[in-house]
């Protein structure tokens, strides 16, 4: 059995103006960085034996920031960066629904059956986030991890690990999360 430990990046700059999040993210706010700390104090220290991150500014600068505090390295994993939003990327969730008003309809009451324009699907980030926790659970042999990630991404992989579905990703999408741990069994087979 390996436990999961799962970190939401801090409110980043975007975050804070209501923008979806890009891949490449953006620096951690002032207010981001300080709940960051806040909760890395709540960690259980000395438990957690690796930290992960995706290559986004905001999950390098949370990464960092908890890697202190647990005296650990931060490791970047490619794969668990945040959802690509495409061409919605940097854009409000209001001029989304202005440009796009159906496609924005659709996000909101069925949100897998979309994908953004030269962006992923959720089936499809979720499929990669999976597998990097696969990869990731399987080669540190069933150690204590922390994967820090984006708000959409934290919401995807808490639906893997709790077996729902993937349109019920809003109820995990929160600002305000902070971590959560989960056991997973096996060499990570089950995921």
């Amino acid at each position: 059995m390996a436990k999961i430990y799962i970190m939401q990046t801090g409110r980043t700059t975007w975050g804070d103006e209501s923008r979806a999040e890009s891949m490449a993210g953006c620096p951690l706010s002032k207010e981001g960085a300080e709940k960051v700390q806040a909760a890395a104090e709540q960690l259980p220290a000395g438990e957690i034996k690796a930290i992960y991150a995706g290559a986004g500014e905001a999950e390098h600068q949370t990464a960092a920031l908890v890697a202190g505090k647990l005296k650990l390295r931060a490791r970047t994993c490619k794969d668990l960066h945040e959802f690509d939003y495409g061409l919605w990327q940097g854009l409000t969730l209001q001029e989304i629904k202005r440009r796009q008003p159906k496609v924005y309809k659709q996000w909101m009451e069925q949100p897998a059956s979309v994908r953004p324009p030269g962006g992923e699907t959720l089936q499809e980030a979720q499929e990669r986030l999976r597998k990097a926790l696969k990869g990731i659970v399987k080669g540190r042999k069933g150690e204590p991890v922390l994967l820090v990630l984006g708000p959409l991404a934290t919401g995807l992989i808490r639906c893997l690990l709790q077996g729902e579905a993937v349109n019920s990703y809003w109820q995990h999408v929160d600002r305000s999360f902070a971590w959560c741990s989960y056991d997973v069994t096996g060499g990570g087979e089950s995921l």
